[in-house]
């Protein structure tokens, strides 16, 4: 009685093995909260690794602008400098002088117009 309640080959009649995959499957359904802890932590373990890269990648361009901003700040400086040089009133007269021709007017020279 025992073999007519287990499932026989048909062709011999012996027990059947049972399937492999099936065995698996009926496995994993018994180890349901093991599986989800399981993906769970692959799941957390995947986002600590995209986000530390990620974070590499942006204090990389952090850095990378952080410089930019160095070089531009030297720039603006020396454009000052060179600025406050080629805006001098004495450089503007002396190159008026030498380059135009140009002189002071004399006080009979002076023109001076009024707004209506």
């Amino acid at each position: 009685m025992s073999q007519s309640k287990e499932k026989l080959d048909k062709a011999s009649n012996k027990p059947r093995q049972p399937s492999l995959v099936g065995s698996i499957i009926a496995d994993w359904l018994q180890q349901k909260i093991t599986i989800l802890l399981i993906l769970v932590v692959l799941a957390s373990a995947y986002a600590v690794i995209y986000y530390a890269w990620s974070n590499r990648q942006l204090n990389t361009e952090l850095q990378r602008l952080l410089e930019d901003k160095d070089k531009l700040d030297i720039d603006w400086r020396h454009m000052l400098l060179e600025n406050n040089v080629l805006s001098e009133h004495n450089r503007v007269e002396q190159i008026a002088k030498d380059k135009l021709n140009m002189q002071r007017p004399t006080g009979e020279q002076e023109i001076i117009i009024k707004a209506p």
